[in-house]
């Protein structure tokens, strides 16, 4: 699969799919403006293919929820925050409701849900994108996901093969290790992967990192042997799926025609082949002149491409890939769409302390900090405030007069906060007045919340946490979920 840039099929996607013969495409944010434009661009990029004489092309995406979202505007939660909503059922209705949107619009694959157990508070690619640290809560929430999304037509795809979860890098910047005897990867990290292939999801998508316990020198999208546990031990007959091939964990060791090669002939059925256009040639020729000179073998070559024709097949995509443009107003962000994010959300919210007078805020003035966020979030959540019936303002810490004040942490471009820096501020805080502080992102931070501060966690800074936490500090919602990860 390839990518491009622009939100209309430019002339160098084009030479990729009918000179090049990828595929598929992967759209990012870069490709979408809003859900009709969606629906038009994959319509355009069909018709490249029908007209080359070629199969319908897969197109993809990842719509996770959270931080990770292509499409919208239904936005739902991250997956942390349906961990601590614990609800099967949300997960499912979510699942459908992003099905239904992304096939409105002509994406048949979502790169979700990700199945990574949590473990490491450090874990720098992961946090929210996780249900939590339990493995069978990831287990019991990933099943439904998977089982939702491919009753409503779009292909699951569990990731990231065999575990992200316990890393303290991160693998679009660097090659992650994760060094667990194989007991624990099997109790901790397979777990979910072995609920999710025996719920049948339709794809896996390798993780660019390095299991010793499995092969000391490869990452596992690269690597014979972790592949060959998925097939044999795990019994997976779906597509395994590299992640992308320009992330640093590949990209900073290999070049990209021989990445492409490797993964190949390890056993990756599609390979993400993203970045700039030469890097997508030098792939595309690589993988070619391998199967020329036999160093990828026919065999592997017509296993791959058999799987791809499989799910094009069970997507219906032999036939007629387009979608109706006019029905996607008809079903992607509809009313009952955005309110069940607001469900979501509203059943996610974790009282992490309470302190007495401050959940809910009371009367009075009230102010919410810019010191640990980003003062795009501050904004939102003063707009959310005042929605919810109490107007308030932004300030620095320092500068806050009496009445009541809210600090969000997390959701910060660049390094988050210093645990030190957390206490300093939410102690000054404290000060002033009732205070509350809000995890606007992973709830770990609040661990080093001063005493005398209340802690509320939302699980993101997207618009239904936001306004889940201002419902919470106005009085008119109680908050019940529960902390899916140890503070």
């Amino acid at each position: 699969m390839v990518d491009f840039s622009g939100t209309e099929p430019s002339s160098e996607v084009e030479r990729l799919l009918v000179q090049g013969g990828a595929g598929g495409v992967v759209l990012f944010d870069k490709n979408i403006q809003d859900p009709a434009q969606v629906a038009r661009l994959a319509n355009a990029l069909q018709r490249l293919a029908v007209d080359a004489g070629m199969p319908s092309l897969l197109l993809a995406a990842d719509q996770e929820g959270g931080p990770v979202v292509r499409l919208r505007p239904t936005h739902f939660p991250s997956a942390m925050a349906f961990g601590a909503a614990g609800s099967e059922r949300l997960v499912a209705e979510a699942a459908r409701v992003t099905a239904r949107e992304l096939r409105a619009v002509g994406v048949h694959l979502n790169f979700a849900p990700v199945l990574d157990v949590n473990s490491n508070p450090q874990n720098p690619a992961i946090g929210l994108r996780s249900y939590g640290e339990d493995p069978a809560l990831v287990a019991r929430l990933g099943v439904q996901a998977v089982t939702a999304m491919q009753a409503g037509g779009v292909l699951a795809c569990a990731k990231h093969f065999p575990g992200h979860g316990d890393t303290s890098l991160d693998s679009h910047l660097a090659l992650p290790i994760v060094a667990h005897p194989r007991a624990r990867l099997d109790a901790v990290e397979l777990f979910p992967f072995r609920a999710a292939i025996r719920a049948r999801v339709a794809a896996v998508l390798t993780a660019h990192v390095v299991y010793p316990a499995f092969d000391p020198d490869r990452p596992a999208t690269l690597s014979p042997a972790v592949i060959g546990a998925l097939r044999g031990e795990l019994g997976f007959g779906g597509l395994v799926v590299s992640d992308s091939m320009q992330m640093r964990a590949i990209a900073d060791h290999h070049r990209p025609g021989e990445a492409a090669v490797e993964a190949v002939r390890a056993g990756v059925d599609l390979v993400l082949a993203l970045g700039p256009v030469e890097v997508q040639w030098e792939a595309l020729d690589a993988v070619r002149s391998a199967v020329e000179s036999g160093r990828i073998p026919e065999a592997r070559l017509r296993e791959a491409a058999g799987r791809v024709l499989a799910v094009k097949r069970r997507l219906g995509l032999l036939g007629d890939a387009l979608v109706r443009e006019e029905d996607v107003a008809r079903c992607v962000g509809l009313p009952e769409h955005l309110a069940l994010a607001d469900r979501v959300a509203a059943a996610a919210a974790t009282t992490v302390r309470g302190r007495p007078g401050a959940i809910p805020l009371p009367p009075g003035l009230v102010s919410v900090a810019t010191d640990l966020a980003s003062r795009e979030t501050a904004d939102r959540l003063v707009e959310a405030l005042g929605a919810a019936g109490r107007p308030c303002a932004t300030v620095e810490v320092e500068a806050a007069g009496a009445g009541a004040i809210v600090v969000p942490i997390g959701a910060s471009p660049g390094d988050p906060p210093s645990r030190a820096r957390i206490h300093e501020v939410t102690r000054r805080a404290s000060r002033s007045g009732p205070a509350v502080a809000v995890a606007v992102d992973v709830p770990y931070p609040l661990a080093s919340v001063a005493g005398d501060c209340a802690c509320l966690a939302v699980y993101g800074a997207d618009p239904s946490a936001l306004k889940a936490a201002a419902s919470v500090l106005a009085g008119s919602l109680r908050p019940e979920g529960r902390l899916p990860v140890t503070l």
